[in-house]
C-alpha cells in the first residue's frame, strides 16, 4: 500500500506514547491508592489526561487531526478504512455500533474535559482499555500496512509488559518514601532524603 512515510512516523510515535502514559497512569494509580499525596494524585492525572490526548490525535477525529489514520494514505483511503475498522472490530470483539460509542466517549472526554474543560463535565472517565486495545490493534495493522517496509521496533504490547515491569519497583520505591514523608511530616519533624 502507498502510504505516507511522515504520517506514519508521527502517528506511530503517537500510539506509542499513548500506550506509555496509559501503563505510566495504571502502575502509578495502583501504587499511589495507598499514599495520601496530592502531588501523587496531579501526576497520575497528567498521564491520563495525556495518554486520553494523544489516543484521540491518531483516533479521534479525522478532519482536525493530520495525524489520524485514516490520513496515512490518500490514494487508497477507502481501503485503509476498510481494513482498519473490519480487524479492529475483529481484535477487540466489538461491533460497529460499540466502537462507535466508545469512539464517543473517548473524544467527547478529550473535548471536554482532557483538552478542554466544561465547566459541568459529568461523565465518568471512559474505561482505557478498549484504547489500549486499539493501540495494540494499530501495532499489528500498520505493519501489514508498511510491507514491504518494516520498522525496527518490537510490538507495543511487548513494549507495554516490559515498561510496567521495569518502572514497578521504581514506583514502589516512590510510594515508599512518599509514606515515610508524610509520617515525619505528621511529627513535625524534617524529612530525610535516601
Amino acid at each position: 500500500m502507498e502510504y505516507n512515510a511522515d504520517i506514519f512516523e508521527c502517528q506511530f510515535r503517537l500510539v506509542k506514547r499513548f500506550v506509555y502514559h496509559y501503563i505510566y497512569y495504571r502502575e502509578l494509580f495502583d501504587a499511589s491508592l495507598e499514599v495520601q499525596s496530592e502531588f501523587w494524585t496531579h501526576t497520575v492525572d497528567a498521564h491520563l489526561l495525556q495518554a486520553a490526548m494523544c489516543w484521540c490525535m491518531v483516533f479521534g477525529s479525522d478532519g482536525c487531526n493530520p495525524t489520524h489514520w485514516k490520513n496515512l494514505s490518500t490514494s487508497e483511503s477507502e481501503e485503509l478504512c476498510r481494513s482498519f475498522r473490519q480487524g479492529l472490530l475483529a481484535y477487540a470483539g466489538i461491533t460497529l455500533q460499540q466502537w462507535e460509542n466508545y469512539w464517543q466517549e473517548m473524544t467527547y472526554f478529550r473535548n471536554n474535559y482532557a483538552a478542554h474543560r466544561a465547566l459541568n463535565y459529568d461523565r465518568p472517565v471512559p474505561n482505557f482499555s478498549l484504547s489500549l486495545k486499539v493501540a495494540y490493534f494499530y501495532d499489528k495493522w500498520i505493519r501489514k500496512v508498511i510491507s514491504p517496509d518494516i520498522f525496527e521496533e518490537p510490538p507495543l504490547e511487548e513494549s507495554a509488559r516490559a515498561l510496567g515491569n521495569a518502572i514497578r519497583p521504581l514506583i514502589n520505591r516512590f510510594m515508599e518514601y512518599t509514606k515515610q514523608y508524610n509520617t515525619i511530616a505528621e511529627q513535625g519533624a524534617a524529612p530525610r532524603c535516601v
